[in-house]
């Protein structure tokens, strides 16, 4: 009998340790945009935290966890919106290594997502795999330990949606009753859940079709693009560092002792009336290659770098002690002027928030977008954050 024992002993022991490890709600944030929620983002961890180096510790098990709120999201859109985030919150160094996973992530992203949809992201720490699921339907999985951290910055890293946004993520479990009560409350119905499983699986067999087709026909390898001679390598790092002088040669240069924001952390945000339009009609995309999405991280990257370079403090704000953020949409032609800004977010202070609008013109014309992006319109999101010294 001892031997039995002694079995389930063990065996309730080890369901003990499952049961232990199992992520705890670490924090929430609400997405918003043009006015309207958006989507419910959470992180979960073994262990809670209320600082982001805590929470991309690589040997902890963890849960990115996005739960739609509108009643309808471009999935694609969702996913350059995460996209940008990465690149701005990333290396230059990491956004390479990470290209690849990055293509296999971009592409289990298809179609539009539902009010109820719960996209979830695990990270096994035992095998560093993360793999992706919605609403319980496996999606994919990218066996890269680093891989997780380069998504997690983007919602926790120097430059987050917004500071609200982050700050909720890292609330080491203190999370607002209320917006627990509504994230609780978005759950996927059967018929989603079926309604998806079939989409899926028309999906696969078309994708299988349509990988054969295209080995059959493959031509010989060409030799990769040298990224360097078309987008120098920028320093992601100026999204939190002190601006620098706006330089034109057309403009005079601002006097030396000019105030300048220090756009490391994004403080509460107050949205704006929706536009007439939300910008949310699908464009056809070129089909996804590591050296795409690489070029594209590393264009926005030199784009909010240049942007930077024309942000000037109000006086008047600083005077007040007035700080905050905006969240702009960009719309450049292949010659890098400004065709249309749009608030996606602002500040409580029309100062703060006309000064993110004019220099985003004064920025005008920005770099020229190189080849593999070059199309009509290119399209990209600006934060910039007014934060007075302690």
């Amino acid at each position: 009998m001892k031997p039995i024992k002694l079995i389930i002993a063990l065996m309730v022991f080890a369901v003990a340790l499952t049961a232990k490890a199992a992520p705890l709600l670490n924090g929430l944030a609400l997405e918003q945009q043009f006015n309207k929620d958006r989507y419910i983002a959470a992180v979960y961890s073994e262990t809670l935290a209320d600082s982001a180096s805590a929470l991309l510790d690589n040997n902890t098990p963890r849960r990115l966890e996005v739960r739609i709120v509108a009643d309808s999201l471009s999935a694609r859109r969702f996913r350059n919106q995460w996209m940008e985030g990465i690149a701005i919150n990333n290396s230059s160094n990491v956004l390479s290594s990470q290209a690849e996973n990055m293509v296999t992530f971009a592409k289990l992203f298809s179609g539009r997502y539902q009010k109820g949809d719960r996209l979830t992201i695990d990270f096994e720490a035992g095998t560093g795999t993360t793999k992706v699921a919605l609403n319980g339907i496996a999606l994919g999985e990218i066996a890269d330990r680093d891989f997780f951290n380069t998504l997690l910055r983007a919602w926790i890293g120097p430059v987050p949606p917004s500071t609200d946004f982050r700050d909720g993520l890292l609330a080491a479990g203190d999370v607002p009753p209320s917006l627990l009560g509504n994230f609780e409350l978005l759950e996927p119905s059967s018929e989603r859940i079926a309604q998806l499983t079939a989409l899926l699986s028309e999906e696969e067999e078309e994708a299988s079709t349509e990988e054969t087709a295209v080995a059959a026909a493959q031509p010989a390898p060409k030799a990769k693009p040298n990224l360097a001679s078309d987008i120098p390598p920028p320093s992601l790092a100026a999204a939190s560092a002190q601006p620098q002088t706006p330089v034109k040669e057309a403009a005079p240069k601002p006097a030396a002792n000019t105030p300048k924001p220090q756009p490391a952390k994004v403080a509460a945000t107050k949205p704006t009336p929706p536009p007439v339009q939300e910008l949310e009609e699908e464009e056809d995309e070129a089909p996804l290659t590591a050296d795409l999405i690489l070029a594209r991280q590393l264009y926005h990257s030199m784009l909010l770098r240049h942007t930077f370079k024309y942000i000037t403090y109000p006086k008047r704000a600083q005077e007040r002690g007035q700080e905050g953020s905006v969240r702009l949409n960009v719309t450049i032609d292949p010659q890098g002027r400004v065709k249309d800004v749009q608030p996606l977010q602002e500040s409580r202070y029309a100062s703060l928030n006309r000064e993110a609008r004019e220099a985003v013109k004064r920025a005008s014309p920005f770099p020229a977008a190189p080849p593999q992006l070059a199309r009509d319109n290119y399209q990209f999101t600006v934060p910039i954050t007014f934060r007075l010294p302690n």
